[in-house]
């Protein structure tokens, strides 16, 4: 999506600097998704001590994915075969 956007020069500079990214298109996506992930990273850190798990049916789950795992290790699946 094409999208006009007023910036301040200064900071368009200075973040083609930290980025590393060579437009500045790249440079403010790559800033857009940072912006993005941080903000879930913050409302996720807002759910501990919220959500309750429940540990049986979690280490069901993970027991259940092991063997699967196992099997399709054994069955040649897991290299691409």
């Amino acid at each position: 999506m094409r999208t006009n956007v007023t910036l301040d020069e200064a900071l368009v500079s200075e973040l083609l600097d930290l980025s590393g990214e060579k437009t500045k298109t790249a440079a403010v996506t790559a800033a857009v998704k940072e912006q993005i992930r941080r903000a879930k990273l913050k409302k996720l850190a807002g759910l501990l001590g919220r959500v309750e798990v429940d540990e049986a049916a979690l280490r069901e789950g993970n027991e259940a994915d092991l063997a699967r795992a196992r099997r399709l290790e054994a069955s040649g699946a897991g290299h691409g075969r």
